[in-house]
């Protein structure tokens, strides 16, 4: 994951709601469209939840993509899980996640098959 100073510093960024030790809370606007991101980077996991304003659906694809470039290196793996649904929480219902452990790889699946 990018640093949060330097995520903070992308294009995209809008407004900075908070910044603490491990994270920050801002605005990003991608396509015309904002969104509330968080990104943090404690307890061993690079984290990243976006979440549309007053939009009614969940972030598209596209928009998972430049998150992902806002966020994160182009060399890096990152994960949207969907956990066994025991497991769900759904706080903000069209929120998205983007997930990699830090001293773990992501195993994926070869060039090919994706």
């Amino acid at each position: 994951m990018k640093s949060i100073d330097e995520i903070l510093k992308d294009d995209h960024v809008t407004k900075v709601i908070g910044k603490g030790i491990d994270g920050a809370m801002f605005n990003v606007r991608i396509n015309y469209r904002l969104y509330n991101v968080i990104a943090s980077n404690g307890g061993g996991w690079d984290h990243v939840s976006i979440d549309p304003i007053n939009q009614g659906h969940a972030p598209t694809w596209d928009v998972m993509c430049v998150l992902k470039d806002i966020c994160f290196n182009d060399d890096e793996t990152v994960i949207e899980y969907h956990p066994a649904k025991e497991n769900y929480v759904n706080i903000a219902e069209n929120c998205l996640h983007l997930w990699k452990p830090q001293n773990t790889a992501i195993a994926v699946p070869p060039k090919l098959f994706v």
